[in-house]
Order: structure tokens, then C-alpha cells, then sequence
């Protein structure tokens, strides 16, 4: 059981103990998994209700501008929260420090943005937006101090408390989302619920977390953390452009509406990703940062990772992908039909993403931020000119840009963790991989069941759904037993074994 009064770790000179892995592990899936589940099930409702009393203009606006706060929220913590928990040892002056250049960022992003907001508006030819970044530019400054909280509450393995402030938040930002629509029928909707999720969030890190921040800020203390947050920033920089700049291409080239489809269909496809990322992050990264000189212990414990988040993340993008166009009519209605193909091409990038995001945490958890970022800045230029090219041919054009530049990515995958571990490839690729026969074989049977039904939407889902399960289930069986009965029996142990 968490005690309410963690030791005060941080402030002496010796690392933290490392804990048993596999105890650790199983509190961070519980507690973490709680947390992805409910804010994945607000952002879901979400959806349901604003697409049916918005319009896909209304939608291509809300998500040109919340790709913009998503990526200047990168910006805020200055890069200092993973270095936080990577180090074996920090002063509480480390923390206060961190918090106040966190704070004194996300107050001059805000200023900027509100400044800039104008100017955005007639680049990205979207009438409208200006009103709506002034009102998104308030979320910033409490994106980084609250990421320093929860830094602080990962560095102390206090999972439960983090995980329930996530699912207040989310309830808070659901409530607020709803809300708004219900009164004025506006993108503006959309944008009140951000704020009302990032003030939240950061009131509930404040009190769950035991740092207190002094009123003088220690500059002197971030210089340890310098090298590693600097890296660190600029590949979360990257990363951010990486996940934000389809939208705004679209936004620029293809119009509102255009965007709006596109948002709804990368909301739906990338959404199991944006939480997978974070679940892996707070649960592989403040692990595998404390066991990293053991190099056999450090790759074990990726392979099963990796394994875990293959049979994870299949089931959900099987389902996505071939219940694609029923799930859209019954969840969204027949106006956002133009999303199925989209929502395809992106599911089965989607699937390929959370598989990357083993390495990104194993790359931090190494100290290796200067190879991430330069490894993300690779792959944004390379998906810079995919999506321009992708973008000539409208939104599918723009979807399948994406798709190849995240196979092509894989190769990095592969390599590093051999060059790092020792890892073999054939065991890397049978870790990530196992799932793919299942995949394939479920996923288009389900597209052929769907386009052969001709029944109501929900008939088909329902239906589709069901054979699809089993497809899966009968393949992965048949080809990986024993790799099926693994992963089960691990995610028993995680998920029952008591705290």
C-alpha cells in the first residue's frame, strides 16, 4: 500500500533503491491502465455527443487550434520532467528549480501564442481561429509545473494518486466539453473542455503530489539536468510536430471541413496511441531508468514489453480497421462517412506507433535523448515531404504518407535496441510482430463480412465484431499459443496481483 508521506528521496545524495520489477510493473498497468481507460472512455463520449451537434468545419477548426496548444504545451516544461526521473539522484532544489522555469515558459508560450494568434489565422486561411488560440493560450502555463508534479509522483512510484488525478481530470474536461455544446452549439466547445482538463490536472498533481516549491526559484540546480533536458526538448519538440503537423496541412491545403474529417478520423485511430504512449512512458520509463546497468535484466524486460503492447494495441486497431465504416455510422452518423478510408489508412499506422513507443521510452530511460531526437528529426523531415506530397491527393493521400513513413520507420526499431542490448532482430521482430497473422486475417475478414451484410450499422458492428474476436482468437492461437498464453498470464499477474 502507498503511503501518504513518501521519504523525501529526492533530497540526498544516493539513488533511489530499485524495486522488484515485476511488483512495480503491475501497480504501474493497474493504476496507469485505470487512468488510460477512463480518459480514453471521456474523450470517446466526447466525440459521440460533439459529432452529432457539430459540423466537420466545426471540428476542422477546434482541432487546428488544439494541434497548435498540443505542440507549444511541449515547449513548457523546458524538457526537465523525463531528466527528473531518468536521474539517479536530485536535490529538492532540482525540483523548484524545474517548476519555476516551467511556470516562467508556459507564461511567455501563452503571451506569444495570444500575439501571434492573428497571423496564424491568415496563414492557415481558417477564419475564425483567433478568438479561439486567445482563449487555448490560458492552458499553457499550467501544462509544464503540472508536468513537474507528475514527474515527482512517478519518481516516487506514487501510480494510484497520479492515475486518479488523470481520471478527475478527464471527467472535469468531459463535463465542462459537453457543457459548453449544450448551451452554444460552437467549436469553442472543444477548446473549454482542453482548459478545463490542463487547470484540473494541475490542481489535482499539486495536492497529490508531497513537493512543496519555495518561493525562490534555483536556476544554479537545473545545470545537472541541462545536457539531458535540452536533448529532451527538442525531441519532444519534434515528437509534437510529428503528431500535430498533418492536421494543420490538411487544415492549410484541403480546407475547415477537410480537417475536420481528418481530425475525427486521426481522433479515432491515433487515440488508443496518445494513451498507450503515456501509459508505456509512466510504467517502462521510471523502471528501465532504475535497472539500465543491468544490460540482460534491462532486455528482458523490453522483449515482454514489447510483446504485451503487440497483443494490446492488435485487438484495438484489428477492431478499428475493419468495423471502419459501420463504426463511423453508428457512432458519428452518416455526414462523417468521409473519414472511413482515412480512418483505415491511420488505424493500421496507429498500430504500427505503439510499437515505436518501446524505443522511445528505452532510448530516455538509457540517457540516450541526444540519439531520439535526432532519430525524430529524421522522420519528420522524411514525413514533412510525405504529407506534402500525400496532401495533392486529398485526405487519403495525406493518411497513406503517413502509413509509409511509419513502416519505413520501423527499421530503427529493429537496430537499436540490437546496438543497445544485444538483442537479436528475430527476437525483436517475433516480439513485435507475433500479433501481424492475426491481424490480417481478422481485419479483412471483417471488411468482407461488413461490405457483404448490407445490415443496419449496429447489426454490422455488433456481427463483424464478434467474427472478427474470433478470427483473431482461432489465428493467434494456432500460430503463437504459447506467446497467447504468456501474455495473458503476465497481464493476470499485473492486473489482480495485490498492491
Amino acid at each position: 500500500m502507498e503511503s501518504r508521506h513518501p521519504p523525501q528521496a529526492d533530497s540526498g545524495s544516493q539513488p533511489d533503491p530499485v524495486p522488484s520489477l515485476g511488483r512495480a510493473a503491475g501497480v504501474a498497468l493497474r493504476w496507469n491502465g485505470a487512468a488510460a481507460l477512463m480518459t480514453l472512455g471521456s474523450q470517446l463520449v466526447q466525440i459521440l455527443v460533439l459529432a452529432r451537434w457539430l459540423t466537420p468545419a466545426d471540428f476542422g477548426l477546434a482541432g487546428t487550434v488544439l494541434g497548435v496548444t498540443a505542440f507549444l504545451s511541449a515547449l513548457s516544461d523546458l524538457g526537465l520532467t523525463n531528466a527528473l526521473v531518468q536521474r539517479d539522484a536530485l536535490s529538492h532544489r532540482a525540483w523548484a528549480g524545474a517548476w519555476w522555469a516551467s511556470a516562467a515558459a508556459g507564461m511567455v508560450l501563452a503571451v506569444g501564442l495570444a500575439f501571434a494568434a492573428p497571423h496564424l489565422e491568415t496563414s492557415l486561411r481558417m477564419p475564425g481561429t483567433t478568438l479561439l488560440l486567445w482563449a487555448a493560450a490560458f492552458s499553457l502555463p499550467w501544462f509544464g509545473p503540472a508536468a513537474v508534479y507528475q514527474a515527482h509522483l512517478q519518481r516516487h512510484l506514487q501510480l494510484k494518486r497520479l492515475a486518479s488525478v488523470e481520471i478527475f481530470a478527464a471527467a472535469i474536461g468531459l463535463l465542462v466539453a459537453l457543457t459548453w455544446a449544450w448551451w452554444r452549439r460552437e467549436p469553442m466547445a472543444l477548446v473549454a473542455g482542453q482548459i478545463s482538463l490542463s487547470l484540473a490536472r494541475f490542481g489535482g498533481l499539486a495536492a497529490a503530489s508531497s513537493l512543496r516549491v519555495g518561493q525562490r526559484p534555483h536556476w544554479a540546480e537545473l545545470r545537472a539536468l541541462a545536457g539531458f533536458s535540452g536533448f529532451q526538448l527538442a525531441e519532444r519538440v519534434a515528437s509534437h510536430a510529428l503528431a500535430n503537423l498533418d492536421r494543420l496541412v490538411v487544415a492549410r491545403f484541403l480546407g475547415p471541413a477537410a480537417a475536420g474529417y481528418y481530425y475525427m478520423a486521426s481522433q479515432i485511430a491515433l487515440k488508443p496511441t496518445a494513451l498507450l504512449g503515456p501509459l508505456t512512458a509512466r510504467t517502462l520509463l521510471p523502471l528501465l531508468a532504475r535497472i539500465r546497468g543491468d544490460r540482460a535484466r534491462t532486455a528482458s524486460s523490453y522483449l515482454r514489453t514489447l510483446s504485451l503492447l503487440s497483443f494490446s494495441a492488435a485487438i484495438v486497431y484489428t477492431l478499428l480497421f475493419g468495423l471502419a465504416a459501420p463504426l463511423v455510422t453508428l457512432v458519428l452518423s452518416a455526414k462523417w462517412q468521409p473519414a472511413v478510408v482515412p480512418l483505415q489508412f491511420l488505424a493500421a499506422a496507429g498500430f504500427l506507433m505503439v510499437l515505436g513507443n518501446a524505443l522511445g521510452n528505452l532510448t530516455l530511460a538509457l540517457g540516450r535523448a541526444g540519439t531520439g531526437f535526432w532519430l525524430v528529426v529524421l522522420v519528420l523531415v522524411v514525413r514533412l515531404g510525405a504529407i506534402a506530397v500525400g496532401a495533392t491527393y486529398g485526405l487519403l493521400g495525406v493518411a497513406a504518407a503517413l502509413l509509409l513513413v511509419t513502416l519505413a520507420s520501423l527499421v530503427m526499431d529493429v537496430l537499436l535496441p540490437k546496438l543497445w542490448l544485444g538483442i537479436r532482430i528475430r527476437d525483436l521482430l517475433r516480439a513485435g510482430g507475433w500479433t501481424v497473422p492475426a491481424v490480417l486475417v481478422s481485419g479483412a475478414g471483417m471488411m468482407v463480412l461488413c461490405n457483404w451484410m448490407r445490415l443496419p450499422a449496429l447489426a454490422e458492428t455488433l456481427i463483424g465484431g464478434a467474427v472478427g474476436c474470433a478470427l483473431f482468437a482461432l489465428v493467434a492461437v494456432v500460430t503463437q499459443g504459447a506467446r497467447v498464453r504468456a501474455s495473458l498470464r503476465e497481464l493476470a499477474e499485473k492486473l489482480v496481483r495485490p498492491l
